[in-house]
């Protein structure tokens, strides 16, 4: 009895596999990029505060320059810095942002390069992705535990939120490289006729190293 045409193969439920993991760091990362606006917004103010406005006279006067040269808007810049580059580390290796620096990627084939992203993700990307993740929880963990703040009277306390990034980035990092690994793998093993669905172009292009 032959199987139906339109029935999904094993590699296509790999494909739409790799399409589930990716997509919580896609999600994440495009809601992220909007922080850019109040960061920017915040470094600015910052800026201006510290070198005019808490030197006029009105301010010194009403204490106002102790909340100009708040440590809690200092906490507010590299927290939203923090948070951007944590959850767009899952974003830009879903979208194969992330360059490539071996210097013998650009002397192999397409084939070649295909088994170096693969190899690569499988034995150095994620398990690194992994341990750095479990090591990162047990961070927020004791802030959590311990509620941990951040020292100063009017600093912004609660350090656990911003060490919870430290686990959600590296953990979308972790499924979007298992995404790519899964894609990589059907690109190597599964029928040419996928080939363009897995989206690893960029990935066998010899300008995606830094050494041509």
């Amino acid at each position: 009895m032959t199987a139906r045409p339109d029935r999904p193969t094993p590699w296509r439920h790999m494909l739409r596999a790799a399409d589930a993991l990716e997509r919580p760091a896609v999600w994440v990362g495009q809601a992220v990029s909007w922080l850019f606006l109040p960061l920017i917004a915040i470094i600015l103010f910052d800026a201006l505060a510290r070198r005019y406005l808490r030197k006029f006279e009105f301010v010194m006067e009403s204490d106002l320059h102790f909340y100009l040269n708040s440590p809690a808007m200092q906490d507010a810049e590299w927290h939203l810095h923090a948070i951007i580059m944590l959850c767009a580390l899952g974003y830009a290796c879903a979208c194969n942002a992330h360059v490539r620096l071996d210097m013998l990627r650009g002397k192999l084939g397409e084939r070649g390069r295909l088994w170096v992203e693969f190899l690569g993700g499988l034995f150095l990307l994620l398990p690194f992705v992994a341990i750095f993740t479990a090591d990162c929880f047990d961070f927020f963990w004791i802030a959590w535990v311990h509620d941990e703040t951040a020292g100063e009277t009017n600093g912004i306390g609660e350090r656990w939120f911003i060490k919870f990034f430290m686990v959600l980035g590296p953990g979308l990092l972790l499924l979007a490289g298992l995404s790519v690994v899964l894609r990589v793998f059907v690109r190597l093993f599964g029928p040419p006729e996928l080939a363009q669905e897995t989206r690893t172009e960029a990935i066998t292009e010899r300008n995606f190293s830094a050494f041509n």
